[in-house]
């Protein structure tokens, strides 16, 4: 608990709200695409894993003014784990893998965003909307081709 005793260089409160409103923004457009295709992980579970990023990264520059990767780190984890509650094995069939690595993905988009990172966090959340929207088709077309059913994501 050595940082008690330093002087906080902490970012103003209004720079840790455009962080985290930043983070909600992408999550809720992410979250939109998956809730608008009748996807687990939608509107409000998108949401909330960007905000708990985005908080979770502002902790190291809120008290020092500095990044902490190992809070970065632990997001990674924990919405790892989060995100392998969705994934379902029934057989040969397994579903819920795109659900869980968008999950997982926007988990990123929180923390850069909640890192001040904008730029990285929209490019970021531009690829996956554009993997989730663009590439479906391409997927779809390939397993009618190849005979194997639909993966239920």
């Amino acid at each position: 608990m050595e940082f008690l005793n330093r002087p906080f260089h902490h970012i103003s409160d209004v720079e840790m709200a455009v962080r985290l409103l930043v983070g909600v923004l992408l999550g809720f457009i992410i979250g939109f695409e998956r809730q608008w295709r009748h996807r687990a992980a939608g509107l409000q579970t998108s949401g909330l894993v960007a905000t708990g990023s985005a908080l979770f990264a502002l902790i190291g520059p809120s008290l020092t003014g500095q990044p902490d990767a190992r809070i970065v780190a632990n997001i990674v984890t924990g919405v790892g784990f989060l995100a392998g509650g969705v994934i379902l094995k029934e057989g040969m069939s397994v579903s819920g893998l795109n659900t869980a690595a968008t999950m997982w993905a926007t988990a990123a988009i929180g923390a850069l965003a909640g890192l001040g990172l904008f730029s990285e966090a929209f490019l970021g959340a531009l690829v996956i909307l554009a993997l989730n929207f663009a590439v479906t088709p391409l997927v779809k077309a390939i397993d009618r081709r190849s005979g194997r059913e639909e993966e239920q994501a």
